[in-house]
């Protein structure tokens, strides 16, 4: 009977100890918890100020998006630790935001602890941009005046189709002088009326062909005093023109177009003494596209060269002839840089036609196949409309039980990011609760608490092996605060453990039990030497003892299966029957198939054997 009670003590006294550090343990997890709960908040809602701060200026600095977060993140009760741009190459497409929220309580034992915990959280951001709807591309002329803003609104207008009587979006297209009178409006120099290619010709001053400086107007047909057709001198031997009914607005060389008139308005002012080479504006006479879009791209660094944007961006419009805005988002592979493009290249013409949509991004691969975190809203902006999380486990249960369950999600996922996962067999509870419940159950007596304790020492095994390969030539499994306290637990947890079980093994009468407890036994012991090293010298447990508390755990393990073979059999015995039903359902249709042809032959042969024979 003594022996018997020197057995019960020491499971007693484990189970005090267990109860005392895991009361400890829970509610320090259920601080950490809330803190993890109100930093992936504040962290969201600093990511999403953060992303509006970009929606409204695409090309904002860093400290411009990191003031927004701040801001926000201190009003959630949170610290801004890192704010990151997102960017796809040349192309802004989010904020990355981490912040710090504290979790502070009394653990007995230890006093009063601290847990600085961190939460990241992303908002992406995508634009969109729309050409007005009533008038012609708009371009930003970037402080031109006189003759090149002239010829910089014409070239913007590369691609439009010819309409005869046409000077608006709302008609359809231009015809030549619409094209003129509209580009000289949009330098700042309106022609009276709307004068036709003879009123242009009466108003003009004759000028020599070899004079024409960009900006001049050349004709046709001024030999009969009536001139019928006209177009503007772009520099270069190049015109641009609205030709005729099917065709449109493009660059025709001068010497190939017939021309016999060529003149000057006063209104333009005289012809610089020098004309500057325009990259952009040579590239786009070579291949016929808008000048103020391949400069923009090129500007944006979304294309390496004018004449490279060019060329892809004239195959991209023989293939949307009707929308500028496809080809370029067909050029430059998406929308969004295709709406950065029309922006830069249009300035504050474009309006209202340029929008943004602001979305939180999946934290995780969960999150991402969940129902999505949205939130948009209109640049400049109101006020956010919603703010959703992601599909996580208590969402989706959507109840009590839920929300106890997402709470506990959340207190796990920040323990592990704060380094705190050692687990070693007597205190498996800083990883999660779940392993605090196999550590809990293994204290009952009987066959139901040594399953428990072998599922626990197993669980063990597998992480520590984990962690000790990925961390293999590293200082180790880096311990502080909380997770350094309760690996200080550990280590005595483990040493009491290595003690119970030896006793266990002295005591016992069957050599089955007293090979297994020893088993147990040394297995503890080499779970709390892997620990001596990181929790008593230093604050980090290196990859060898890592090592250790995996082989240990696996000591432990074998220690119970030699205690209870019967396990063996018939883990075995469920594998090998598992195993046939799998073969049995992979085979049913060969089996079938194989079935079902026997009984066919079958038939036909006494179908065969019914038909009589002349002979």
């Amino acid at each position: 009977m003594s022996r018997e009670r020197g057995q019960v003590a020491p499971l007693a006294v484990a189970l005090a100890l267990l109860l005392v550090a895991g009361g400890a343990v829970l509610m320090h997890l259920a601080r950490v918890g809330d803190a993890g709960g109100r930093g992936q908040t504040a962290a969201d809602l600093a990511a999403i100020s953060a992303a509006r701060v970009l929606a409204s200026d695409p090309f904002a600095d860093q400290a411009s998006m990191r003031a927004a977060a701040e801001r926000t993140a201190a009003a959630n009760g949170a610290r801004v630790t890192a704010v990151t741009p997102l960017a796809d190459g040349a192309l802004p497409i989010g904020v990355e935001v981490t912040v710090d929220a504290v979790a502070t309580g009394d653990v007995p034992g230890a006093g009063r602890m601290s847990d600085a915990v961190s939460s990241t959280s992303r908002a992406g951001v995508t634009f969109s941009a729309v050409l007005p709807g009533a008038g012609f591309r708009p371009v930003d002329l970037h402080g031109l005046t006189g003759r090149a803003a002239i010829v910089a609104a014409a070239a913007a207008q590369i691609g439009w189709p010819y309409v005869w009587g046409g000077e608006s979006r709302a008609e359809g297209g231009f015809d030549c002088s619409g094209l003129v009178g509209y580009a000289y409006r949009a330098a700042g120099i309106p022609l009276p009326g709307r004068p036709t290619a003879a009123t242009l010709w009466s108003m003009a001053q004759p000028a020599p062909p070899g004079a024409l400086a960009p900006g001049d107007l050349v004709f046709k047909g001024t030999g009969s005093g009536a001139p019928y057709h006209v177009g503007i001198f772009a520099g270069g031997g190049a015109v641009i023109v609205a030709p005729h009914s099917g065709a449109r607005v493009r660059f025709e060389p001068l010497a190939a177009g017939g021309w016999d008139g060529f003149g000057s308005l006063a209104a333009v002012g005289p012809a610089p003494a020098a004309a500057v080479p325009d990259a952009a504006l040579e590239a786009a006479r070579e291949f016929d596209v808008p000048a103020h879009v391949i400069a923009s791209e090129v500007r944006l660094g979304l294309m390496p060269d004018v004449r490279a944007a060019a060329r892809t961006l004239a195959a991209a419009m023989t293939a949307h002839p009707a929308s500028l805005e496809a080809a370029v988002a067909a050029q430059l592979g998406g929308a969004s840089a295709a709406a950065l493009v029309l922006r830069d290249g249009s300035g504050p013409e474009l309006g209202d036609g340029f929008a943004a949509e602001v979305r939180l991004l999946p934290r995780t691969t969960a999150d991402a196949t969940g129902d999505g975190a949205l939130f948009r809203s209109p640049v400049p902006g109101a006020p956010p409309a919603q703010v959703r999380g992601g599909a996580s486990l208590g969402s989706r249960l959507g109840d009590a039980g839920g929300a106890i369950a997402e709470g506990t999600e959340r207190a796990l996922a920040q323990v592990a990011e704060r380094g705190s996962h050692v687990a070693p067999q007597a205190f498996a509870a800083v990883r999660n609760a779940g392993r605090l419940g196999l550590t809990a159950a293994s204290l009952i007596p009987g066959d139901t608490g040594d399953l428990a304790g072998m599922a626990g020492s197993a669980w063990d095994a597998a992480e520590a092996g984990v962690d000790a390969v990925q961390l293999w030539g590293t200082d180790g499994l880096a311990l502080s605060g909380f997770g350094l306290l309760a690996a200080r637990i550990s280590l005595l947890g483990n040493a009491f453990a290595a003690v119970t079980y030896g006793w266990q093994a002295y005591t016992a009468r069957r050599r089955r039990d007293r090979i297994g407890y020893g088993l147990q036994s040394a297995g503890s012991g080499l779970m709390a030497a892997g620990m001596v090293v990181g929790v008593v010298v230093g604050t980090a447990i290196p990859p060898v003892g890592l090592a250790l508390i995996a082989v240990g755990a696996g000591i432990v393990v074998a220690g119970y299966l030699y205690r209870h073979p019967g396990w063996v059999t018939t883990v075995a015995g469920v594998g090998g029957r598992a195993l046939d039903l799998a073969w049995r359902v992979e085979t049913a249709p060969v089996r079938a198939a194989v079935s079902a042809g026997g009984s066919v032959a079958d038939t036909a042969r006494s179908v065969i054997s019914s038909i009589p024979t002349p002979w």
